[in-house]
């Protein structure tokens, strides 16, 4: 069956069945699929089912539909991994579930039989078929840990099968028990709790599909089917062993940081320019692309006069499979932040996950406020910001440099 998982905007994570005919996607509450953001236009679009996939039409939305980053002119046929964009905060990946996963799912959701008795065999997974929890929010977005052993414990420390380094992360967090052929989640007496759609857990609980499991405030997980022969899992020699961690889509893990594509990237001829570990001395500046001008220029520059190695995306082409790669490297690489707040970075989806990625991983970020917000999101909050002050950018600069060399040291 076809759906749609919104991969960026209000809610990361959730799945829309197609299973009518035509659909619309909009603001209203008259839309079958209704999304509250402000991008989105009352009647935004419209999907066609046509043969065993759909068409989307644009409604004249004020923002545009785009699919894999062109914009819906005329009708436009979805294939599996396609990227629906409404506006710029809303992106939504087309995908065709395989419908043994689709009748797994209807058979457990009817499922009477108790958690301590037995399924019958024909009621048990098919052999292509896995659970997998996918990482819809926190450090690695996107990133799917496969299912395949009957005891599964999610934590900070590196002895869990799953581990999530992230500081509301405990070190044994949650257990996860293959039960009756589904899986029984387990608190393990977390500091920041687990919730469960978000419902507090305090018993276990038999995870259904699309369940959604969160740890603390930070990290979203969710739990779904998936076909075996669907994904570009990691191949392995006959006699290898792999923790469930290590089973991820054949990219590098921050592959769906940026794009959640789950096709392989290429680079281009052009390449970015990065040899592996020629960040590793550098402070990854974050900031909205529009604001290049008017104070990041000016602000590399000083950085630079100031012997300090920067590096910004601005020479490659926002979107680009070789941007992608080199964001992916920095974001590993580079051992410090400077945060160019304005409202226009704190709207970017992207900035956002470039400063989550580094105070998850506990690297220095230095909000640099450059124009005035109505509040800092929780996260930047507690951190020590500097002023830019339009009258006097030098003596900004300056401070913002005494600040990366005391923490140099």
């Amino acid at each position: 069956m076809p759906r749609l998982i919104m991969r960026r905007g209000p809610t990361p994570g959730a799945i829309y069945q197609l299973d009518i005919d035509e659909m619309t996607i909009g603001r209203g509450r008259k839309n079958q699929i209704v999304i509250h953001d402000n991008e989105v236009s009352r009647e935004h679009c419209r999907l066609v089912r046509l043969m065993e996939d759909y068409e989307v039409h644009d409604l004249n939305s004020s923002n545009g539909t785009f699919v894999n980053g062109l914009r819906v002119m005329n009708n436009w046929l979805l294939q599996p991994g396609s990227l629906v964009e409404l506006g710029d905060s809303i992106t939504l990946e087309y995908e065709r579930v395989p419908a043994t996963a689709t009748q797994a799912v209807a058979r457990m959701t009817t499922q009477t039989t108790p958690l301590n008795g037995a399924r019958d065999e024909e009621e048990m997974l098919p052999a292509d078929v896995r659970y997998c929890l996918m990482m819809t929010m926190g450090p690695t977005i996107g990133r799917v840990y496969y299912l395949n052993t009957p005891t599964h414990t999610i934590g900070r420390e590196n002895g869990n099968d799953i581990v999530i380094q992230d500081p509301e992360i405990s070190r044994h967090h949650v257990r996860l028990r293959l039960v009756n052929g589904g899986y029984l989640l387990e608190e393990l007496g977390s500091t920041n709790g687990t919730y469960i759609n978000g419902t507090v857990l305090n018993e276990s609980y038999a995870l259904m599909p699309d369940d959604v499991v969160r740890l603390g405030t930070q990290v979203q997980l969710q739990y779904m089917l998936q076909s075996t022969s669907a994904q570009s899992l990691m191949t392995d020699p006959p006699n290898s062993k792999r923790s469930t961690g290590e089973y991820v889509r054949e990219e590098t893990v921050f592959q769906s940081f940026i794009s959640p594509v789950a096709a392989q990237r290429k680079i281009s001829r052009l390449g970015t320019g990065l040899q592996p570990g020629s960040l590793d001395n550098h402070i990854f500046i974050a900031y909205a692309r529009d604001e290049w001008e008017g104070v990041i220029a000016n602000l590399t520059l000083s950085l630079q006069d100031a012997g300090l190695d920067v590096w910004v995306d601005q020479y490659l082409a926002q979107g680009s499979d070789d941007w992608r790669a080199a964001v992916e490297q920095a974001l590993l690489e580079c051992w410090a932040m400077v945060l160019v707040v304005s409202p226009q970075a704190l709207k970017a989806n992207t900035v956002k996950m470039e400063y989550l990625h580094f105070i998850n991983r506990e690297k220095p970020v230095i909000p640099l406020v450059y124009e005035p917000v109505k509040a800092l999101p929780a996260e930047l909050a507690r951190l020590r910001t500097i002023q830019y002050d339009p009258a006097n950018p030098r003596r900004s600069f300056h401070k913002l440099i005494f600040e990366i060399m005391q923490l140099r040291h």
